[in-house]
């Protein structure tokens, strides 16, 4: 967000923002009323009712895990595998994961026009004896059966990188119970927050031992009250109150993008040192409550409580997929969902304008009072790599998120939609850059 932004305000020169009511990036599913409620979570044993519940959604044994990335790194950190393959393109957690497992990663690029690396990429890199994470970026499922087949003729394992995918299915199977593991995460941003914490699903246990995997960990860890957490919810869902967010919550962010891209400019880009990269994953690993702090009862409370009305938001955040899809399909803007997308599972919902520069995009939004979300604008490899990745780097340049809420009402996602649309007759002749094909075959506006 902050490179993105930070492009945006230089174009506009003064703050392009009036103060107004805007529609929040995002809103917890856990409203104040969950936070309250769960505080219940002593009178029975909810981790136990949590890892149940899960037993039942998806077939499989379950462990919990402080949060995604330390689930990934857990898993890892037990395999013999020496090399993991990841895409270029995804959240930078995975790549300190890795190497705080202490493995060497192995990049691949995404698929043309799409938010994914599928089968295709990764064919070149499953070479015997590695890992593949294979993700669900934002929710789209990639196409996570051919991965599978194509590890097992060649010796691999997969790890299902389903954090930001939990709700959706492929072929009436959950996904994350495709891969050897799987992951669900319940950190704040993902569709069933808890403040942090995870789920692997052990979908073939010949690889780990349940047992083993449920003790290791990378760091020591305790478990606690996450009473600081639960004051932050609080203070989250009030400043993402629609009147307050647009104008108090939007403008201090705006302010910040501007003072930090201040302070970048008067420093070099350099690419890290592999060996400097490990040692600040692994120092990391031992302070950071994602690697240190254990599920606590309170939190598989909040998933429970949302397990309950889970069928509710799938529908809500289906009918919002099919508003924006609705509302975008006659206009410049296209939506890079994979064939056999359900829409249910997703997080975001990720477009692209491809006659437009973004930062003129997010400018002229600003104007009109819509603050897009951006995500990943900084590719994982090295900066000498990157040339080697160019549908990632096109990603990383050019996707624009869509939010996808259970809070998020029918009049706002029109608006929202509506407004959106419009931004794509902005544009003039002098903001034309050449762009890659903007969405991959399959499911098109």
């Amino acid at each position: 967000m902050e490179t993105a932004y930070a492009a945006a305000l230089a174009l506009a020169g003064a703050n392009p923002w009036q103060p107004r009511t805007a529609i929040p990036l995002n809103r917890l599913e856990t409203g104040a009323l969950d936070l309250l409620a769960s505080l219940g979570w002593a009178r029975h044993d909810s981790l136990a009712e949590l890892k149940k519940a899960f037993r039942e959604l998806t077939g499989r044994q379950i462990v919990f895990s402080p949060s995604g990335q330390s689930a990934i790194a857990q898993i890892l950190s037990l395999l013999p595998q020496r090399e993991v393959v990841v895409p270029a393109y995804t959240c930078g957690v995975v790549k300190a994961a890795a190497h705080a497992a202490g493995k060497r990663i192995i990049y691949v690029d995404l698929a043309e026009g799409s938010v994914n690396s599928t089968s295709a990429e990764f064919a070149e890199a499953a070479r015997p004896g590695r890992v593949l994470l294979a993700t669900h970026q934002f929710g789209v499922p990639t196409d996570i059966e051919a991965i599978c087949e194509l590890a097992k003729r060649r010796d691999c394992i997969v790890i299902e990188d389903s954090v930001a995918a939990f709700g959706g299915s492929l072929h009436g199977c959950p996904l994350g119970t495709f891969g050897d593991f799987g992951i669900f995460s319940f950190q704040r941003g993902k569709r069933i927050p808890a403040f942090r914490g995870a789920a692997i699903v052990v979908n073939n246990d010949r690889i780990l031992e349940t047992a083993k995997l449920e003790s290791a960990r990378l760091a020591a860890s305790h478990r606690s009250m996450p009473f600081r957490e639960l004051l932050e919810a609080f203070i989250y869902n009030f400043a993402s109150i629609p009147w307050i967010y647009g104008r108090f919550t939007v403008p201090q962010l705006l302010r910040r993008y501007r003072k930090r891209a201040r302070a970048q400019n008067n420093q070099a880009d350099s690419d890290m040192d592999l060996a400097a990269e490990i040692a600040l994953a692994k120092d990391y690993v031992q302070k950071s409550p994602y690697y240190t702090q254990e599920l606590h009862p309170y939190q598989a409370e909040l998933v429970l409580r949302m397990l309950g009305r889970m069928r509710r938001i799938q529908q809500r955040i289906t009918r919002t997929v099919e508003t924006y899809i609705r509302r975008l399909r006659n206009s410049p803007w296209k939506i890079c969902l994979s064939p056999e997308c359900d829409y249910a599972g997703l997080l975001r919902l990720p477009i692209v304008l491809p006659s437009r520069n973004r930062a003129h995009i997010l400018r002229d939004a600003l104007e009109r009072g819509l603050y897009l979300e951006v995500e990943y604008e900084n590719l994982l490899p090295s900066n000498s790599e990157h040339r080697q990745f160019p549908n990632a780097v096109w990603a990383a340049a050019n996707l624009i998120l869509l939010p996808l809420y259970a809070a998020l009402s029918a009049k706002s996602v029109e608006s929202l939609a509506q407004r959106v649309a419009g931004l794509a007759i902005e544009g003039t002749a002098v903001e034309q850059m050449q762009f890659a094909p903007a969405v991959a075959p399959g499911r098109q506006l």
